[in-house]
């Protein structure tokens, strides 16, 4: 039976290994350039890039930052994973502040199972995201996969109490719902499991739940 731990994510990501790339491809895929010091020739790329981009959204990064993280997220819906960090990061090279860059990042990070970094984007873009209800969803998500991942005790009680949060504030998210039953399922709580599934079945959106784990939570404990 295949895991459910990475429906968790927002997709299934898969940066890869990149031991042979060159060093400025490398800090492309790193959050945050990786936070590394750059050589003069990347320095002079910045600075060019960020020339043609005040002149084009005359001086407003905010705006083009906006706009750059928005094309991260095509990328991402596309699981071009490598292509959407880049654009990420240039988002948050023209400003730091792009709470949907670091979301992004973040998902990224998730997806490749790399979850301290993934959870410590989630936590910076939560100081200016903390309002998005679909952010709010995708970090309880991560908190779960990553408190699964690890044994984490109380990364899965905070995943749990976000995942309420969530549903108190928006009992139709329906991708909340399954989330939060895919946590139970991997606890073993297949009872409650059911009882998120039968309300996220009534939702609008019921027809994106996955029917493999629907068959999977059957094949544990017969529907209620």
């Amino acid at each position: 039976m295949r895991t459910w731990r990475a429906f968790f994510l927002c997709l299934l990501l898969a940066v890869g290994t990149m031991g042979s790339a060159a060093f400025a491809q490398e800090i492309n895929l790193q959050p945050k350039y990786g936070l590394q010091p750059k050589n003069e020739a990347q320095k002079t790329a910045d600075a060019a890039f960020l020339a043609g981009i005040d002149k084009q959204y005359q001086g407003n990064r905010k705006k083009a930052a906006e706009e750059l993280s928005g094309r991260g997220w095509q990328l991402l819906r596309r699981n071009a994973a490598p292509e959407a960090m880049r654009r990420f990061n240039q988002a948050w090279l023209a400003d730091a502040t792009n709470g949907s860059a670091l979301w992004g990042m973040a998902v990224v990070q998730a997806g490749s199972g790399k979850f301290q970094e993934a959870l410590e984007l989630f936590a910076e873009a939560e100081r200016v995201l903390g309002g998005d209800i679909d952010f709010s969803a995708d970090h309880a998500r991560a908190l779960g996969a990553a408190g699964l991942e690890t044994k984490s005790e109380s990364m899965l009680n905070d995943a749990f109490s976000r995942f309420a949060r969530v549903y108190d504030k928006a009992p139709q998210h329906t991708l909340n719902l399954q989330n939060w039953a895919i946590a139970l399922f991997e606890v073993g709580n297949y009872a409650e499991a059911w009882k998120k599934i039968k309300l996220a079945e009534a939702t609008p959106r019921s027809a994106a739940l996955d029917p493999e784990f629907l068959a999977a939570l059957q094949s544990k404990m017969p529907r209620p």
